[in-house]
């Protein structure tokens, strides 16, 4: 989605929370604004609720990320959050505490489930992944610890009656218990440690449970075993290619029923413009449909999206943009 603002399709004056689209900002605005009940309060979550949920608590168009790597709230929304750091005795540039738990489990998810999804899918084996734990780091104790239990379970399995298929995949089963197990002990003993700081809006920024634990060389190692193997697999690259190439061109069309409003005298504009979410119009009609208002309502149509849906409806409307012609 960034790619494609950047090639100009929108114009060449665009704000920056298009050119650096961020899910986790969509995420809260989602939240706050376009799953509507009966209220302009989207969900109705508790300012609780959303402020944990700010990974990073700061807003586009400020220019300053506060010392986080990215800017995590639209300047659309930056009213609501405004509230919410309000009532939550928040501000800009410090997190609420739950949120370096939701980081930890990020980290652990992103690691080791993508390991065991690379594994799985046949881009890698058990062993493949031992080696590069290995060969990363031989006398970190959390490795050899997690390499030793998750040996000890192949062997076992060994002896089963196993295809090697099934043997690669409950061994990896046995990592994944064992890995998460103790990247979860150490997450909490680390946020224990720091309870202070972190409760007080004090610690340090970039800090993360995870980094700072002895699960951290763990984790890194995890991390590029799943960029090794299955990030650059020429297979998972060539899924990564077909889907961009799918949103930039479902982007194209959209944004040329969007970008007049689906004007009644081009039959098929006004037809992808009416099949866009009521709720995602309603509050479209709601802004001033300036060009911002514009590439929002297109990144809330993409952004809502299944992979399926998309592919669905883009080879529907490509087939009805070709009968127009």
């Amino acid at each position: 989605m960034q790619q494609w603002f950047e090639e100009g399709h929108a114009g060449k004056e665009l704000a920056t929370d298009f050119l650096k689209f961020d899910g986790n900002a969509q995420t809260f605005r989602l939240l706050t604004r376009l799953q509507v009940l009966n209220d302009q309060f989207g969900l109705n979550l508790t300012v609780g609720t959303l402020a944990a949920l700010i990974k990073y608590p700061t807003i586009y168009g400020t220019n300053n990320t506060s010392g986080f790597k990215k800017f995590g709230l639209f300047k659309s929304e930056s009213e609501i959050v405004e509230q919410v750091w309000l009532h939550t005795g928040l501000e800009a540039g410090v997190r609420h505490p739950l949120v370096y738990v939701m980081e930890a489990c990020d980290d652990i998810a992103y690691s080791v489930i993508d390991a065991e999804d690379t594994v799985k899918k046949g881009c890698a084996s058990f062993y493949d992944l031992i080696d590069h734990l290995q060969s990363h780091d031989k006398e970190d104790p959390v490795i050899k610890e997690v390499v030793k239990v998750a040996k000890e379970k192949n062997e076992d399995f060994k002896k089963e009656n196993l295809s090697s298929r099934e043997l690669n995949d409950i061994s990896m089963q046995m990592f994944r218990v064992k890995a998460i197990s103790e990247m979860i002990v150490a997450a909490t003993d680390v946020f224990v440690k720091n309870i202070d700081p972190i409760m007080g809006g004090t610690i340090a920024k970039g800090f993360e449970l995870i980094a700072q634990s002895p699960c951290a060389k763990l984790c890194e190692a995890a991390k590029g075993f799943d960029t090794r193997y299955g990030f650059r697999h020429r297979e998972v690259l060539r899924l990564e290619l077909q889907g961009s190439n799918y949103i930039k061109s479902m982007m194209s069309i959209l944004w040329n029923a969007i970008a007049d409003d689906g004007r009644k005298h081009h039959p098929f504009k006004r037809y992808v413009f009416g099949d866009i979410s009521e709720n995602y119009r309603r509050v479209y009609e709601s802004t001033d449909k300036s060009q911002y208002a514009k590439c929002q309502l297109l990144c809330d149509v993409i952004s809502g999206m299944t992979e399926s849906f998309l592919i669905k409806k883009h080879d529907e409307y490509k087939s009805l943009e070709s009968a127009r012609k």
